[in-house]
């Protein structure tokens, strides 16, 4: 096996390398099949070295390993630990050896092991951007018949190449170097005990016995803070603008929650926030049959803010009902919020009530999308007349305003409004009748066909279910005395 390891680094890759310095243009040839062997129980097996692929420069740098690396620093651990080992950044730089040994241990040591999450929900949409060949990657796995392909990485532990490589690439089994772990935490210390074959031998166990969800093939969930790429230099950039963004969030937030209705938008404007609207709202209310005194919006879903962005295009107060919210998000909203329970009947009541008094913005998909997709659309179409479709889009460039760890979820709004020009774009479209012969979910699907074509986005069958399956390895509810939504 060990020989077989040889002859594909030595051949294989060492060709996919003279390929990216000789020939770039010519990346969509096809990849040749590369050598492969009989494993003990019949499989047939190729080894592939990855790293070259994965990083922009080979051997690998401090430049080039730190952004990764800085990402679980700050997503699994906090702001402080990114910091420091920014700081370590130039030492680092400078050292001639221990580089990766140093940053594994500034990242991961003390870390509970939870954070593996990291590598399933954050790096993926870095190394899907950032990698030097992700097509060549592709190419090279689909390029061969064997049974079985494995990408081995020196560079990087297994938990934070193993999600991106087996679920974006296609590699059946991903060998790399593990970080030792012990009583639930992170030790930051490599564990090199085992040789490369009895690695593979394991990951390739790991595979068969897999039967967890995978994600789909397009980058439609993700997870973390960072809206941009934390090089070194950007990361410096980031914790000197971080003060500032606290206090302008907290100003923003003081703007739309305790100035006059027609003095926020101004005043929102002159803090930096931009609230781009296009379209007419509609200009009467449902209820040609009686039945309602107020209109239902119901848009995408990308932050919380949604409805509160929807509120001031219209210039009047809307209620907003969802299925997520917490505490402090309920506290700092201008606008009145109702927590839907999950339970049809019970939530249909409720959504009445509120159409009696007033409008209501309803965001179906039930859980926020940042990558341009939407989710299922489950709708109380039968409550109205006609469904006003509300197409928003929002603009993050350093934080983003979403996320699924149950801590960091209330501060969703609060970290949109720390980004240096948060926008929003809000689009009213063509209301949609909703006495369609065929039922409610031939007009949920309209409606959401409608949004999908208006924003450009793909329309999928995908739920809030499978987004937390995929990311946080829950489905989104805690388990309390009575269920809560997360």
């Amino acid at each position: 096996m060990l020989s077989l390891h040889r002859v594909v680094k030595s051949n294989l890759v060492a060709g996919l390398l003279r390929l990216s310095r000789t020939a770039p243009t010519t990346m969509a040839a096809p990849a040749v099949a590369p050598p492969a062997c009989l494993l003990g129980n019949g499989t047939k097996t190729v080894v592939l070295e990855v790293d070259a692929l994965l990083l922009k420069s080979s051997p690998p740098s401090a430049a080039t390993l730190f952004p990764p690396f800085f990402l679980i620093a700050v997503e699994a651990g906090s702001f402080a630990r990114g910091l420091l080992l920014l700081a370590l950044y130039p030492f680092l730089h400078l050292m001639a050896r221990d580089v990766l040994e140093a940053m594994i241990m500034v990242s991961f040591c003390g870390l509970r092991d939870e954070a593996a999450r990291i590598g399933r929900a954050v790096l993926p949409k870095y190394f899907s951007k950032e990698a030097a060949r992700v097509e060549a990657l592709e190419e090279a796995r689909e390029g061969t018949t064997s049974e079985v392909v494995a990408a081995v990485s020196r560079s990087f532990p297994t938990v934070m190449v193993e999600a991106f490589l087996k679920d974006y690439v296609g590699f059946d089994a991903v060998i790399g170097r593990e970080v030792k772990a012990g009583y639930g935490y992170f030790a930051g210390v490599m564990d090199d005990g085992n040789t490369y074959a009895e690695r593979l031998r394991a990951a390739l166990k790991r595979a068969e016995e897999n039967t967890t969800y995978h994600y789909p093939k397009p980058m439609i969930f993700h997870d973390g803070r960072l809206a941009f790429t934390p090089t070194p230099v950007a990361a410096l950039a980031m914790y000197v603008y971080l003060p500032f963004a606290v206090v302008l969030s907290v100003v923003r937030i003081a703007i739309y929650t305790l100035l006059p209705r027609r003095m926020i938008g101004p005043a929102a404007a002159l803090a930096g926030v931009r609230v781009r609207v296009t379209g007419a709202p509609p200009a009467t209310a449902n209820g040609e049959n009686g039945a309602s005194g107020g209109r239902l919006y119901a848009c995408n879903h990308r932050t919380l803010l949604d409805p509160i962005a929807i509120s001031s295009a219209l210039g009047k107060p809307v209620f907003a009902v969802t299925y997520s919210l917490s505490p402090l998000s309920e506290l700092l909203s201008p606008i009145p919020l109702l927590r839907l329970t999950r339970g049809r009947d019970e939530d249909r009541r409720r959504m009445s009530s509120l159409l009696g008094w007033g409008d209501v913005v309803g965001c179906p998909e039930g859980t926020t999308c940042r990558e341009p997709y939407l989710l299922r659309f489950p709708l109380f179409a039968e409550l109205a007349d006609e469904v006003s479709p509300v197409a928003v889009d929002e603009r993050s460039t350093m934080f983003y305003g979403t996320s699924t760890s149950p801590g960091a979820k209330c501060f969703d709004s609060v970290f949109f409004l720390m980004n240096p020009r948060p926008e929003y774009s809000v689009q009213f479209l063509e209301p949609v009748r909703t006495d369609n012969p065929r039922g409610s979910i031939e007009v949920a699907n309209q409606v959401q066909g409608v949004l999908a074509g208006a924003l450009g986005f793909t329309p999928t069958a995908l739920t809030r279910k499978d987004k937390y399956l995929l990311l946080a390895g829950n489905e989104g509810v805690v388990s309390t005395k009575t269920s809560k939504v997360i």
